[in-house]
C-alpha cells in the first residue's frame, strides 16, 4: 500500500496512543501531560497523494483494515529483527494487490459512477463494498428462483386418419 510511510505511521500510530494513555493517567494523578511527539511524514506513497499526511495515512489504513477484516501484517511484511510491521517494505506481494485495487475503486468512483447523473450515485465504491469484512470476499451466487413454466403452444387437435 503505502511502503515506508506506513511504518512510519505504525510508530506514529503507537506514538499517539501511548501518548493519549499517558494523558490520561497523567490527569487522573494529577501530572503534567507528556509532550506528544511530531508524527513522520509518510513515505513510500505510491497510490496516494505524496502530501497525505501521517494522521490521513492512518485514518485510510484503519478503513482498509475494517473494510478487509485484517490486521496490517496482511498487506505489510513484517520486519525480521523486530517482529513489526515494516511499513516501507514492498516486500508483501499482498501490498501491490492492494495498490491496484485502490487503483480500481478510484476508477470507478471518478471515471464510472461520476457518468451516472440521473440518479446520481450516492455512495462511492470503496473496499468494503466487495469485502464486507473479508479478506477475500465470498463470490457472490444469486438466489435459485423457481421459474414458472413457459406457456405451452396451443396444438392443434390431430385430425383422425383415415384409413
Amino acid at each position: 500500500m503505502v511502503g515506508r510511510s506506513l511504518s512510519l505511521l505504525a510508530v506514529a500510530s503507537l506514538l499517539v496512543t501511548s501518548t493519549g494513555f499517558s494523558q490520561t493517567n497523567s490527569q487522573a494523578n494529577g501530572t503534567a501531560p507528556a509532550q506528544r511527539r511530531e508524527m513522520p511524514a509518510p513515505t513510500n506513497l505510491k497510490v496516494l497523494p505524496k502530501d497525505t499526511t501521517a494522521p490521513q495515512v492512518i485514518s485510510i489504513m484503519r478503513g482498509f483494515t475494517g473494510d478487509l477484516g485484517v490486521e496490517c501484517t496482511y498487506c505489510h511484511a513484517k520486519d525480521p529483527a523486530t517482529g513489526r510491521p515494516n511499513f516501507a517494505s514492498d516486500d508483501n506481494p499482498v501490498k501491490n494487490r492492494a495498490r491496484v485495487m485502490m487503483k480500481m475503486t478510484s476508477a470507478i468512483d471518478t471515471e464510472y459512477l461520476a457518468q451516472l447523473t440521473d440518479p446520481k450515485a450516492a455512495n462511492p465504491v470503496t473496499c468494503g463494498t466487495c469485502h464486507r469484512g473479508m479478506s477475500k470476499p465470498e463470490v457472490f451466487v444469486p438466489p435459485q428462483r423457481e421459474r414458472r413454466a413457459a406457456p405451452s403452444a396451443a396444438v392443434p387437435p390431430t385430425p383422425p386418419s383415415s384409413n
